[in-house]
């Protein structure tokens, strides 16, 4: 599965569109695969091809067993193609046919909109520097990094919000052109590497 991605939006974008945007893709669906949600924003910047799995990671379905490891590997997988520079990026069928109750999602989403709308109000292009075309690879590198982390992070609980929060706060950063949300998306990410050396050496 392929789609082509623009590394950053000059004028940067919304979340409670996008989040209608997803609503619009589950429709009245039983289920909702990777593969259409990933087309529902698959002709987006790269910001939302983070964000999203980074929200519904945060979201109660994102405590369904497996499914973490199974936005990690989505998240791996896109970041690592921008990374190494390709614009078109592809996920193996096993991964993109996965899928969730469409009912679940939708309500996750519902209730993820008042929050929107309050988040929209406060993100605004700033420092954009951070969000430019460069920056955006670097994010990219970053996510690549601490999704890698979310697997182990599944056995403790809770462990998955830290990283999941990280790559939502990048992605939201570079949707909204927000080089402030990057930086502290840095912080969070920061905050995942400090959680996974505790988990190990306690």
């Amino acid at each position: 599965m392929a789609a082509a991605a623009r590394l950053h939006d000059p004028q940067g974008q919304d979340l409670e569109s996008l989040i209608v945007q997803l609503e619009k893709a589950c429709g009245a669906r039983p289920r909702v695969s990777v593969r259409e949600v990933e087309q529902a924003i698959g002709e987006r910047s790269f910001g939302p091809l983070l964000l999203v799995p980074g929200l519904i990671a945060l979201t109660p379905i994102g405590i369904i067993p497996g499914l973490p490891t199974v936005i990690a590997a989505v998240v791996v997988l896109i970041a690592g193609q921008l990374v190494l520079g390709r614009h078109e990026f592809w996920i193996p069928r096993f991964i993109a046919e996965r899928s969730v109750k469409g009912k679940r999602l939708t309500q996750s989403l519902e209730r993820a909109r008042p929050a929107a709308r309050v988040i929209d109000r406060v993100l605004k292009p700033r420092l954009r520097h951070l969000t430019g075309a460069v920056a955006t690879r670097l994010s990219a590198l970053v996510c690549l990094l601490i999704a890698c982390l979310i697997p182990p992070l599944e056995l403790i609980p809770f462990g998955v919000a830290a990283p999941a929060a990280a790559i939502a706060a990048f992605g939201l950063g570079l949707t909204t052109r927000d080089g402030l949300l990057v930086l502290i998306a840095l912080l969070a990410s920061a905050a995942s590497v400090g959680l996974v050396l505790w988990a190990v050496l306690r």
